[in-house]
């Protein structure tokens, strides 16, 4: 993020997270966040991926507020 409001000049933008979920010992973020990713934590990733992209285009389409309705719950 930091490298993003750098070049952009500001932090006023919107931002779409995909969540990682975490690791299963607290020392080891680092290597969780950027090591290899099991086969079977690629396929959920790609799945929130295109969570992420469809959210984007009802952000486009609709606003960030009803995006975030439509995309924060459990069911989207």
């Amino acid at each position: 993020m930091k490298s993003v409001t750098h070049y952009l000049q500001t932090d006023n933008f919107i931002r779409v997270r995909v969540g990682i979920g975490k690791p299963e010992y607290k020392d080891d973020l680092i290597n969780y966040v950027i090591g290899p990713i099991e086969q079977e934590e690629k396929e959920m990733l790609q799945k929130g991926v295109n969570k992420a992209a469809k959210a984007v285009l009802e952000i486009l389409r609709s606003g960030i507020d009803m995006a975030m309705n439509k995309f924060n719950g459990k069911e989207s």
